[in-house]
């Protein structure tokens, strides 16, 4: 009963503090900041009882440091999987597929359907090669294997043009079959 009584007691004296502070804000804009503040307190004093009967509020607090430590750890675990990901060759190979899609589109939005695209990187990230197999979009072409000894266009020439600026390498390391 004493407790209920002390509880009682303490409230009102901060309900009777907070009631002062309302009142002696100095300007009307900072009241409502004011109010939001006091209802919280009043809030954490009326739940105060609740913690110290389910507890007392250092365990909720180490329980709350507990699983934010273990939370914390999770989230290491995620970022080593990320940094090992990222330590795979399987990350250059998504980038190279990532590269041949673009590839793609720039040969297509050249004329060209494209049948067949491989692009190299080396261990910086920087094109190594890139080879491209394309056909014009009106003529319907089955290439089986390469076709050498042909002369390049001017058209392919243009296209090999476009992909060495677009992509800042030299012209000689794409090979453009069609």
């Amino acid at each position: 009963m004493t407790g209920i009584v002390d509880w009682v007691k303490n409230y009102s004296m901060v309900v009777l503090f907070m009631t002062v502070l309302t009142s002696v804000a100095a300007k009307k804009e900072y009241k409502k900041y004011i109010q939001i503040f006091v209802e919280i307190i009043l809030v954490i004093a009326l739940i105060n009882p609740i913690f110290q009967a389910a507890g007392k509020s250092e365990d909720l607090f180490e329980k709350i440091s507990y699983d934010s430590f273990w939370q914390g750890l999770a989230g290491i675990k995620m970022d080593q999987e990320k940094i090992d990901f990222l330590n795979e060759d399987s990350y250059i190979g998504y980038y190279e597929k990532a590269i041949g899609e673009d590839v793609k589109l720039l040969a297509e939005n050249s004329g060209y359907g494209v049948i067949g695209v491989e692009v190299t990187l080396n261990e910086s990230f920087e094109i190594e090669t890139m080879e491209l197999t394309v056909a014009k979009q009106e003529v319907e072409a089955i290439i089986v294997g390469r076709v050498d000894n042909q002369t390049e266009t001017a058209e392919i020439a243009a296209l090999r043009e476009k992909l060495s600026a677009y992509y800042q390498m030299d012209a000689d390391r794409i090979s453009i079959i069609y």
